[in-house]
């Protein structure tokens, strides 16, 4: 009897074993999600030299660049010298490439002059074939913490009543009265607004396509969008424009019980 429960609780000892392994492996092996940045190449700088007594070459492979996050200096690491070669014969001609960082150095990668980065975690294509044109040439600074709102607004007075209603609440607004800077900040820094406000007095672009381009950019932003005063037409456009897209509100007056929907909002998105 006492060599069964032995026997038993041996096993018990390995299965509880091998599901710890399991478990560990699953977490070991899960892929980080990684942010795309676009950047421009600028000049490239690479040496190899053989290292004493040895056939193993010592590679130093940087190339400077523009990009969303201002200029910086890639540092290329990594082993995979096939990859590196194809690279290589690529940035002859291809000048723009996508850089893609793990979400957890974002803030680094944008604070930082130089950065070190996976040689296959850079990728060439062809910026004029792309859907649309991302201006690069912009210099971000780190945004702390993910509490702001991004309020897309011409109208100085009213994009400062917004601000202060914002303010109250404890967010953060950012207020920028151009498209193409607006969906430029937005794809630098996708993960640190809780929402977007749009108004329809927007320079540069028209509201309905700004609004595409947010759902492209994340389709899962809650964004409030503003039709104006007395402006039926353009609210029922919106309504039947976005209302297969939950993650959408159409208002004929932003200020309108701001608070609350600003609290609606956040809250389903949470």
């Amino acid at each position: 009897m006492e060599k069964i429960i032995s026997y038993i609780s041996n096993i018990g000892s390995i299965l509880g074993f091998s599901l710890i392994t399991v478990f560990t492996s699953i977490l070991f092996y899960t892929p980080c999600q990684a942010r795309d940045f676009i950047v421009e190449f600028v000049e490239e700088n690479y040496k190899e030299t053989r290292l004493d007594y040895s056939n193993d070459s010592l590679i130093y492979h940087s190339i400077q660049v523009i990009s969303q996050a201002g200029p910086k200096l890639l540092i290329l690491k990594g082993d995979n010298f096939e990859y590196r070669k194809w690279l290589r014969h690529y940035i002859a001609d291809k000048k723009k490439f996508i850089a893609r960082v793990p979400d957890n150095e974002n803030d680094m990668f944008i604070s930082a002059k130089a950065y070190d980065l996976d040689v296959t975690n850079l990728h060439p294509f062809n910026g004029n074939k792309w859907a649309y044109e991302t201006p690069i040439s912009d210099n971000f600074e780190p945004l702390e913490g993910d509490r702001y709102i991004l309020v897309i607004d011409a109208n100085k007075k009213r994009s400062r009543l917004i601000s202060q209603v914002i303010k109250r609440m404890g967010y953060l607004p950012i207020v920028l009265p151009d498209s193409a800077q607006a969906l430029k900040t937005l794809r630098v820094y996708p993960g640190k607004f809780k929402m977007i406000i749009a108004t329809h007095e927007v320079s540069g672009m028209k509201t309905e396509n700004i609004v595409n381009h947010i759902l492209k950019i994340n389709h899962k932003i809650p964004v409030l969008v503003e039709t104006g005063y007395q402006n039926k037409k353009l609210r029922d456009k919106f309504v039947t424009l976005f209302s297969d897209s939950g993650s959408i509100i159409v208002k004929p007056v932003v200020m309108d019980d701001l608070q609350n929907t600003i609290k609606k909002l956040v809250k389903e998105r949470a």
